[in-house]
């Protein structure tokens, strides 16, 4: 009777265990649900000048309002390519600002690269990822655009939040747009919506 216990006991502990053990591996094997934002605008400039701005990756925050600054970290160069890192300051507040670090993870030279945010302050960041690039449309003008997944944390704030990292996306090729045209740096955002509004 005794062991008839012991050996039901052994048994339960081991579907117990084997089942934690593979919720585990679930949760572990589990792929955060992306939310995807778009965006693309027409620039007045060849391709390659376009390129040019885009790969000029480290610096972004010399010319580009949207940042504070930014820099190239890790002995990264200035210029894009694979796991290139930097570190961006975005005003948030007059005491606070948003800082990510972004790696490089995909590179196609001429056309576009993406980045990992792969540590964040001040965000309520759960994971994002961007893709810069250019290319021709059917007209045979030159676009860039801008990709981003990303999911923040807690989950419900990710749909709350999608029109406002679009407005971003917006302005950032604003700012892009503006450089590669007239070579103008850090023109507040306040005139750049005021001069772009039909994009």
């Amino acid at each position: 009777m005794n062991m008839a216990k012991l050996n039901f006991r052994s048994l339960l502990l081991i579907i117990v265990a084997f089942l934690t053990l593979q919720m585990n591996a679930q949760k572990e094997g589990k792929e955060i649900k992306l939310k995807t934002i778009k965006y693309e605008m027409v620039v007045n400039v060849t391709t390659q000048k376009a390129w040019d701005v885009l790969n000029s990756y480290g610096d972004i925050g010399s010319f580009h309002a949207g940042l504070e600054s930014s820099s190239a970290i890790n002995g990264s160069p200035n210029i894009a390519q694979m796991d290139c890192e930097r570190i961006c300051y975005i005003p948030r507040t007059k005491n606070k600002k948003i800082m990510v670090k972004e790696k490089i993870i995909d590179y196609s030279e001429g056309n576009y690269y993406t980045y990992d945010v792969y540590e964040w302050e001040n965000f309520p960041l759960k994971k994002m990822n961007n893709t810069f690039g250019v290319k021709t449309n059917a007209q045979g003008e030159t676009v860039i655009y801008q990709v981003t997944n990303f999911r923040l944390k807690p989950g419900f704030l990710t749909g709350m939040m999608k029109g406002k990292l679009r407005r971003g996306a917006r302005t950032t090729l604003m700012g892009y747009k503006r450089y590669m045209e007239t070579g103008d740096k850090r023109i507040d955002i306040k005139e750049l919506k005021k001069q772009y509004k039909s994009f």
